[in-house]
């Protein structure tokens, strides 16, 4: 009797780890040191692309809008895959994946990435990252500390001047640090990209906004870093926890930038691949908008959609797809006609097949999670 009893348990206990695993989908990345950070970064990018703007911040006012369904549906661990810049910190820190790709068509963004990396490598906290990225020096007895909120760390460096030589050694030290450490053979390319990010984000401060300048209709660094959702504020700056949870993946060399296009041929398959061979599932996927350039040209969506099928996916990975209604045009008001949406990955590749997908508008309306 006892003995059936304790097979009994033993049995619902590994149900249970079973269907947590499945729910929370708990991986383990294999340890990745300096070289072979550098290496994957080199070999699994293409050359890069053209795109009309700099992207040096979001422009997306609803980012913040699918922390709720994420957490509710428990979107957690695996891989996880984006594109662009600053808002995938946010979506990392609340999925918490185990590791992570950046896949943008644009040179700059892999090597704005690389900046990132190693300031959060120099910064113990959200006000000293900030610091180094905008040039404006924390006074150790004066500036916000660790827990400081992320309204004290930005009304901080609104007042703070912009510090040139601050930048110039910055500039010094992550080129160091990406030669000497990570082994990183930097073309003249790689060191104008690393100079371009730090000049700009110097000049503009907390006001760089998507395309440098100041711009009535794009959302600034400062007002992405205190945005609220429902009330709150989310951003992962806003949060000791959540920074050191990025720093740590950062430490680790398991935030990984490349170069390249959704639709091409090397990137993405090459992340597939490796995916595959470390038995590791993506959980989610931002997109942004990027569909919306990639269904202009039937290969390129092609392409796209034969890379999506070759990822490994389960039946809780999820797409994370920002939704502009262009109609309406730019105003500060634009957040009212843009939204942020999931969708499951499968679901998308199931409509593909069907034949749903006749225009970008069915691949934004067609069946996201509600």
């Amino acid at each position: 009797m006892h003995k059936r009893l304790t097979i009994f348990i033993t049995s619902l206990i590994l149900f249970g780890l079973l269907v947590f695993g499945q729910l929370v989908n708990t991986q383990v990345a294999p340890k990745i040191t300096p070289e072979q950070f550098s290496q994957m970064c080199t070999n699994m990018s293409e050359y890069g692309g053209y795109f009309s703007s700099e992207n040096w911040v979001s422009n997306e006012l609803s980012y913040l809008q699918v922390l709720e369904p994420i957490e509710r549906l428990s979107i957690k661990g695996g891989v996880y895959i984006g594109v662009a810049s600053n808002q995938n910190f946010t979506y990392i820190a609340a999925i918490k994946p185990d590791l992570a790709f950046i896949v943008d068509i644009r040179h700059q963004n892999r090597m704005q990435h690389l900046v990132y990396k190693i300031i959060f490598e120099l910064a113990e906290t959200p006000a000293e990252f900030i610091s180094y990225l905008i040039s404006r020096p924390l006074d150790p007895e004066t500036g916000p500390k660790a827990g400081a909120s992320i309204n004290d760390i930005t009304n901080y460096f609104y007042k703070t001047p912009q510090d040139q030589e601050m930048a110039k050694d910055t500039e010094k030290i992550i080129v160091e640090i990406l030669t000497k450490k990570y082994k990183f053979d930097l073309t003249d390319r790689d060191l104008y990209a690393i100079n371009r990010v730090l000049y700009s984000f110097r000049i503009y401060g907390l006001n760089i906004t998507y395309s440098s300048a100041r711009r009535s209709w794009f959302p600034t660094y400062g007002e992405l870093l205190t945005m609220r959702e429902n009330g709150k504020q989310l951003n992962a700056f806003n949060s000791m926890d959540d920074y050191t949870y990025l720093r740590s993946m950062h430490l680790e060399n398991k935030i990984i930038p490349v170069t390249g296009d959704f639709g091409g041929s090397k990137a993405l398959r090459e992340i597939s691949n490796y995916l595959k061979v470390h038995n590791l599932t993506v959980s989610a996927f931002y997109l942004s908008n990027v569909e919306q350039y990639l269904f202009r040209e039937r290969n390129t969506w092609t392409g796209w959609v034969i890379n999506v099928k070759n990822l490994p996916v389960t039946d809780r990975s999820v797409f994370i797809r920002w939704i502009h209604e262009r109609g309406w045009g730019y105003s500060r008001g634009y957040n009212n006609y843009s939204q942020t949406r999931l969708q499951w990955i499968k679901t998308f590749i199931k409509n593909y097949d069907e034949g749903r997908y006749h225009s970008y508008n069915d691949v934004k309306y067609l069946d996201y999670i509600k």
